[in-house]
């Protein structure tokens, strides 16, 4: 018994030197790429909510507003639904709708940080600068939390939401009429 224990301990040995010379070994390919770049998307299998989203990134709200509202009707658990309507219905003029549909993204979702963006956006259309700043106090704690999951806690150039509605804010504290809306952004 005690020579098939050695021999048993002898194979393990040996594969587990085999598994570290292959882990450090130089090779001709990389074992994994990371580009920074975003995998394209496949079109959703909710054919309402492809169109919803077809819709929003050709700006065509109507469309957009007239999807979105199905799928939030047949699944109103959806997020990023509720915060493309609401992107949508805010661009449409109807402000008010857009508001509740924020709400309800960030009532399914407290840390949808899209949403947090676009609600700080309409709070700007409505002259709500106090609420757009609380907002991106909340939204930095957001992109901080992130930040500390996955890299070193610097979010500042890593958070496309928070950099966005502070230049937003910033552009509104200098020209409220003449501030330059970002362009719209799917998350």
């Amino acid at each position: 018994m005690g020579a098939d224990l050695m021999r048993c301990r002898g194979g393990l040995a040996a594969v587990l030197i085999l598994a570290a010379a292959s882990l450090l070994a130089p090779t001709d390919r990389a074992a994994a790429v990371f580009s920074g770049e975003m995998s394209p998307t496949v079109r959703s299998g909710d054919s309402d909510y492809a169109d919803g989203v077809e819709a929003f990134e050709a700006e065509d709200w109507p469309a957009a507003i007239t999807a979105l509202a199905k799928v939030v009707e047949r699944r109103p658990h959806h997020d990023n639904a509720w915060s493309l309507l609401g992107y949508s219905l805010r661009k449409s003029g109807n402000h008010e709708r857009a508001l509740d549909a924020y709400g309800r993204a960030l009532s399914i979702n407290p840390h949808h940080r899209g949403a947090m963006a676009y609600l700080g956006e309409a709070y700007l259309d409505l002259g709500r600068l106090r609420d757009a700043k609380i907002l991106l106090i909340r939204l930095a704690g957001e992109c901080r939390r992130v930040a500390l999951t996955f890299s070193d806690g610097n979010f500042q150039n890593g958070c496309g939401e928070y950099s966005t509605l502070r230049r937003s804010i910033e552009s509104y504290e200098t020209d409220p009429e003449g501030r330059v809306e970002p362009v719209a952004q799917r998350w």
